[in-house]
This record gives C-alpha cells, structure tokens and sequence, in this order.
C-alpha cells in the first residue's frame, strides 16, 4: 500500500508540474485537460481489458501445454543418461536407445497436428525435453510384462529358479547404483566372460559398471562380507545366451534398478522378500563361518577316520585307509565345488588347520594322514590306475576327447572285472588338471599329445583306409573319379573298431597326411587310390 501511495503521489506531481508548466498558456491547458479527462481514461480501458486478454490467453495456453506436456509423456516414455548424453524410449515390453533428433520430431509433429501450441511451439519443446532430461533410465518403473520376460530370459538359462534370478539382478542394480559396494559376490568363474559382455554395455550405455563386486578368485577377503552366487554351468558357453542378452541389455539394467530400488539391497531382498532357504544358507554360507568351522565341515563330510590313530598303531598300513596330501587336497577341491564356493583358505593354511583337524593321524615322513579313509577316494585311485597304465605321451597324437577317455576308462574297469566308476566329464578334467598339470588340454575338451595303449586312433584310419583303396582298385565303374571325404569317413564307422574316431579327427587326419590329394576341400583325387 505504501509503494501505491508514493506512486499516486509522483503521479500528481508530475500532473501538477504540467498544470505549473503551462500556466499562460490557454492552448495547451485545453490540450491537458482533453488528454487527462477525455483520452487518457479510454486508453487505460483498453490496455487494461488487452491485459486482461492476454492473461487469460497465456493461462489457457499454460493449461494447454500441461496438459499436452503430460499426455505426450505419457503416451511416449522417454528417458535420459545424462553421463553418456543418450536418450531411451520404452514401449512397454522393451527399452530401446534413440536418438534426440527422432525425439523433437516427435514432439513437434504433434504439437503440429494438435495446432493449440502453434504460437508456443518452440517453448513447448524447450519444456518437454527438459522434463525427458529429468527423467533418469535408472528411475524407471519396467511394466510387468517387462519383468516377466528378463525372468524367462534368465531362469531356467542361467538360473535354476526364478529367485535366484532375482537376486542376481538386484546385485546388478546395487552395482548401478553403488549400493554396498563393500560385498564380494563369488561366482562360477566361467561367468566372466557373460559378465564382462554385459559390464561393456552397461558402460557404453549408462557409463557405469554393474559387475564390480563380481570376483571369481578369493584373495584374503573378508568372510562377513563374502556371498556366494549361483549360476548354471552353460553361462560358460557364449552361444546359450549371447543373442538374448546382449539385444535385451536395457530391459535387465531397468529391472535390476528397479529391483535394487524396491527391495533396498540384494541382502534385503533375500532376507526380507525371498522365501527359499536352501538359497538363503548357500549365498551367506561365507558370512555365517569361520575358516576352522569349514575345515571341521570338510572333515564332517568327506572323510571317515578309524578309531586307531597312528600314535597307537604304527603298524596301520591298510592302503584305503591312507590319504596323502595331494589326495586330500582334491577332496577338498571337491567339498568346495559341492558348496559352489571358491578356493577361500590358501594352501598352507589349510594344509596347517586340516592338520590341527587330524593331528593323531598325521605321519609327516611320508605327508600323509594315516586311518583316514574317504568315500570318494576309490573312484579316484581307479581312475588315476587307468590313466597310469594306459596313457602315454606322443607329440603326434591331437584331439583326445574326454567323451573317448571315458569309453576307454570303462572298457580297462571290464578288463579288471571291476565296476567303472561313474565319473562325469567335469569330475575326470578337474582329475586330470589336478593329478597330471603338464598335460596340455583344449576347450576343456580335447587332451594334446596323449595317447592311448588301449585304442591308436590313427592306425584304425589306416587300416580302414587301406581296406577302401584296395576296394576302389577293384571297382572298375569308379576307378577314375574322386572320391568323396564323407563317404570314406563312413566305410571307416562300417568297420569293426572298438569304438570310432569323430568326424572332425577323420577328416583332420586326411587333410594332415593327404592333402595333395585333396580336391575342392572335399574329395580324395583317384591318384590317392591308385597309387
């Protein structure tokens, strides 16, 4: 009121000063006094009601653009990163990257087509894509549909159940958001290459990591902050799920937000919304133990000790109830793999608590424990008695595989007249790294420069390729054209051999031995045969 006053004062003043001004001066007093009393209240009138007018028009297009503001944004969802600049848009199922210019399009063709916010086109833009820049992708709420299927694109795959699955992308979204970055989540360590795939992504796209507090080796970590992560052996290959989850990296970096978001903490999540305890005890088993209560467990579960120590026995000679150290170190290998855990005591750690464990039966001179007996032990005597007897190293022998070795292994068992030990392809690899180091193994697959006494591999393609050249020689309707690769590797499976090379070892071997023979990549020439 008083900023009025002082304005109504002025305002007089300066009137009075005109008045004073042209006092004598009857033509302009006239002038005045039409101006003041006549002009001067119409021309307030109308800027008054233009005032009005335009208030109201500016209000009504305020309300437009709101309105519009929010009905674009809610028929097209559009999120911002702005680390790495990049805008998304969200369909409802899937997340996809698009770029800003196919935004403004967006926006402006349909302020074009609605007409209301013609005049306020420009500004309208200027709105709509600073609240698209306000609405962070890590903030974003995934329609269940969308979870649904990051579910059913992890688990079974990846994950045995749904739960695990869960927990595996609230770790995710932990990371995003660097939440409890002093836990250590071990995992299957041929993840890392799926890990990796999906960290190099995540950071081209948001600018941050999701794999940090992955590890796959242990390194004096504490236990209290360790977890334990489960994952399916077929992550290791990259065909299983390269396609899917590389093409759907946005939907899993939304749900594992979303999920770090909603549950607070992949800790949280188990412990508060999961409802599986055998998952629950798994990934806490660190947590929950301290390393000479894991040694008493292995001790629990994997060996059997005889009520006589060697303190009172020296004579106690009984071979299966022996275990040296290099046996006992696999066993141990073996208890972690059952607990899905790393190798978290280092050896000579261990080695000192195993024996603190053992001690009466502990017999230094020869480094081993002496009544201790272990279930698991005669399956692995039995093998390493096969692999002894009948493997030899020859530098010109390649591609042994692990399927063969173990149609060899039970064919020496009915030799002996024993049982063959029921031994996966997984068990018989982790014996031969761990027994015979030096021998040289590909794609955890194929056993380099080993040969067996029980089956020549290539002697059996010799004598079948003989028998088939003495066959062509007689055969006069063919005995001048090429023949095929395949069909040589078929007359050698007609043979009566113990068992057959593979496909790719017969024809590894012809291209090796005959290759000035071979025509287009897969015909003998009839030189071969007729020579």
């Amino acid at each position: 009121m008083e900023n009025i006053e002082n304005q109504k004062q002025l305002a007089h003043s300066k009137i009075d000063e005109i008045y004073e001004k042209y006092a004598e001066n009857e033509y302009m007093l006239t002038k005045i006094d039409n101006y003041i009393c006549q002009q001067l209240p119409s021309i307030f009138n109308n800027i008054e009601e233009i005032h009005i007018e335009r208030t109201n028009r500016i209000r009504s297009l305020s309300t437009e653009q709101d309105n519009f503001i929010q009905y674009f944004l809610n028929n097209n969802q559009y999120f911002y990163v702005p680390t790495t600049e990049l805008f998304f848009c969200y369909d409802g199922l899937h997340y996809y990257e698009i770029n800003e210019d196919d935004i403004l399009y967006q926006v402006l063709s349909t302020i074009s087509k609605e007409r209301n916010l013609m005049s306020w086109k420009q500004r309208t833009k200027i709105n709509i894509m600073k609240r698209i820049k306000d609405n962070s992708l890590l903030s974003s709420i995934p329609e269940s549909d969308t979870i649904q299927f990051v579910l059913d694109m992890l688990s079974p795959l990846l994950f045995m159940n749904r739960t695990e699955a869960k927990y595996f992308l609230t770790i995710l979204g932990d990371n995003i958001l660097r939440k409890n970055t002093n836990l250590i989540h071990f995992i299957y360590p041929k993840s890392k290459q799926f890990l990796q795939t999906l960290n190099n992504i995540c950071q081209a796209i948001i600018g941050v990591g999701l794999a940090q507090t992955f590890k796959y080796k242990y390194y004096e970590h504490d236990y209290p902050d360790c977890r334990i992560v489960k994952i399916s052996e077929t992550v290791k290959s990259e065909v299983v799920w390269s396609s899917n989850i590389t093409q759907y990296t946005l939907d899993i970096i939304a749900v594992a937000c979303h999920y770090s978001i909603r549950y607070k903490s992949s800790d949280e999540y188990l412990l508060e919304s999961s409802n599986n305890t055998e998952l629950l005890n798994s990934v806490f088993f660190m947590k929950n133990i301290q390393p000479n209560d894991l040694i008493r467990q292995f001790v629990d579960e994997f060996l059997d000790i005889t009520s006589l120590p060697i303190s009172i026995s020296n004579e106690f000679h009984e071979p299966n109830m022996n275990i040296n150290w290099k046996n006992m170190q696999y066993l141990w290998k073996q208890f972690l793999e059952t607990k899905n855990l790393p190798s978290i005591v280092f050896m000579q750690t261990l080695k000192q608590l195993v024996i603190e464990q053992l001690k009466p039966y502990y017999k230094e001179d020869n480094d081993a424990f002496v009544g201790v007996y272990s279930k698991h032990l005669p399956a692995i005597q039995k093998f390493l008695s096969f692999w002894n007897e009948t493997m030899m190293y020859d530098e010109t022998e390649t591609d042994l595989e692990i399927e063969e070795i173990i149609i060899l292994f039970k064919k020496w068992c009915q030799s002996k007249n024993e049982t063959s030990s029921q031994l996966t392809d997984k068990k018989i690899l982790d014996l031969i790294m761990n027994y015979y180091p030096n021998v040289e193994i590909e794609n955890e697959k194929y056993i380099l420069k080993t040969r067996s006494v029980l089956w020549d591999k290539q002697m059996d393609i010799v004598v079948a390729l003989d028998k088939l050249k003495e066959l062509l020689r007689g055969d006069t309707n063919i005995n001048t054209m090429n023949y095929s690769i395949y069909d040589a590797y078929s007359f050698y499976c007609k043979q009566n051999n113990m068992q057959n090379v593979s496909k790719y070892y017969f024809e590894k071997y012809i291209i090796d031995n005959f290759n000035e023979f071979i025509v287009d990549s897969k015909f003998l020439s009839s030189e071969w045969y007729m020579d």
